[in-house]
């Protein structure tokens, strides 16, 4: 994992650690670096001092970042040389940040960027402020930029729970050598972690089940561990979780590779099968418009044959799918724009009060696809995931996020979630300034559901109320060029 490189150097007669950000020809954005200082933390043994970077400097052809000596060390180093150790330094950064405030924290993107995390050889933690961690971010390469910050973004994760399950992920970093969910394929294949127990280390079974069964709890679980909690309270829960386990790996020179597994057969079948599942979903998402055309296609040319018949009598995808997952899925084909699988589920004569709307926007997208060569609609699902990056001028957001389907009777289910759409339902933020970037707008959502057993033997939505929506605000997304 690409990581900042940390040296001592002489400064003003003084030796002073430094920690580089970039080669001295790339500018560094002022706007980070103006105003007061804002202090970072050490963390000693449960409590917690304030720490002052002193300035930046022009080093080797290097612009680096210098402070008082510290013996510093990238928290990464716990996939390597601190690897015999790597569950104290996981619990000592959780217990760490359960004493941090949240606006230090700074949590928007759900998790903490790795490289605001420093080891100190003595024991103690080093937690930087959220400007220096802006200021690598806004300097660092693509690729460096996604392993430290992206690649730690799990989608779906009940929003209390996400430093728990960050937490989680850096004892399975430590274990195998990479990050779960680093891999695109592991993120297209829902986020699906290849489990610790089929790698073959020294792990004892309990501390390997604990670290997959945290990266893989249901939402209803997230919520029972972590309740309505701030995120770093809810780390009380993983440091009494983990004061009884064990760790028996010893520390490597260089930390392994998820092909590096491929020699394990048990591994190598599961990465082989998340190959397959995810190439599968990337394919209907980047050409499923193309199939779905050609199919309509063919149906209206069998229109008056026999295989319409047998199209009728074949079971939706949703078939064996509880009535949450049906509810779910729904939600799923909203924000693919695919009309087909949102009504996979309906029963015949129910109506689908968001047809309209999405079928518009699918073909403004479809037609834009064509003309410009630009997919112009973007998940906020994905884009959240992603560290909420900026958007290429011409796209929009547009879809349901934290989808949260509660059953309230043996049919009736409600779902809530937040709506991103580019355009204004209620005429909440028109009258704003306009800023640069792309608007758009957030609404809490509430839609009720009727799910019932068909006569075929699957679920069936049989109602779906008009979505009933609530501002919550306008936000301007910064955009960038398309080239």
């Amino acid at each position: 994992m690409p990581v900042k490189r940390t040296f001592d150097h002489q400064i003003e007669g003084k030796l002073m650690r430094c920690i580089t950000i970039a080669p001295q020809e790339v500018e560094l954005p002022s706007y980070i670096l103006q105003g007061e200082k804002e202090k970072g933390y050490l963390y000693d043994e449960g409590t917690l001092s304030s720490w002052y970077w002193k300035g930046i400097t022009v080093i080797d052809g290097e612009r680096c970042l210098y402070f008082d000596h510290l013996e510093l060390f990238p928290f990464s180093d716990i996939a390597t040389s601190k690897r015999d150790k790597a569950l104290v330094w996981v619990r000592r950064l959780a217990d760490a940040l359960t004493r941090l405030s949240p606006d230090f924290l700074d949590l928007s993107s759900g998790i903490l960027p790795l490289w605001r995390v420093w080891g100190v050889e003595d024991g103690k933690l080093l937690i930087l402020p959220q400007p220096l961690g802006d200021l690598f971010s806004a300097t660092a390469e693509e690729e460096d930029r996604y392993q430290n910050v992206s690649a730690w973004v799990h989608h779906g994760v009940h929003a209390p729970f996400s430093l728990c399950d960050q937490m989680g992920q850096l004892l399975y970093y430590a274990a195998l050598g990479f990050a779960p969910f680093a891999d695109r394929l592991a993120r297209e294949d829902a986020f699906r972690p290849m489990p610790i127990a089929c790698a073959q280390t020294q792990l004892s079974a309990s501390t390997a089940d604990f670290i997959h069964t945290t990266l893989t709890l249901s939402l209803t679980r997230q919520r029972d561990a972590a309740g309505n909690k701030e995120s770093q309270a809810a780390l009380t829960t993983f440091l009494e979780q983990t004061e009884q386990l064990t760790w028996d790996l010893a520390s490597v020179d260089q930390a392994s590779k998820r092909d590096d597994y491929l020699s394990i057969e048990a591994c190598r079948k599961f990465l082989e099968g998340q190959t397959k599942r995810a190439n599968r979903k990337i394919f209907w998402r980047k050409k499923g418009w193309i199939v779905i055309t050609v199919a309509l296609s063919v149906g209206a040319v069998a229109w008056f044959t026999t295989s319409r018949i047998q199209l009728a009598l074949t079971p939706p995808y949703t078939a064996g799918m509880n009535q949450i997952q049906v509810v779910e899925e729904y939600y799923a084909g909203q924000n693919a724009l695919d009309l087909q699988k949102m009504e996979a589920s309906l029963a015949k004569g129910t109506k689908n009060p968001a047809s309209m709307e999405v079928t518009n926007l699918f073909v403004t997208r479809q037609t834009r696809q064509a003309y410009e060569g630009i997919n112009s609609q973007v998940d906020p699902n994905r884009w959240i995931a992603d560290g909420k990056p900026a958007l290429v001028e011409g796209t929009f957001l547009y879809g349901v996020a934290d989808v949260e389907v509660v059953q309230q009777d043996e049919t009736t289910f409600t779902a809530t979630g937040t709506l991103y759409t580019p355009y204004s339902y209620t005429d909440e933020g028109e009258q704003q300034v306009q800023s640069q970037g792309v608007p758009i707008y957030l609404y809490h959502i509430t839609q009720q559901f009727t799910v019932e057993m068909g006569k075929r033997g699957w679920y069936e939505i049989t109602d779906i109320k008009a979505v009933n929506v609530d501002f919550v605000e306008r936000v301007v997304v910064p955009s960038q060029k398309r080239f």
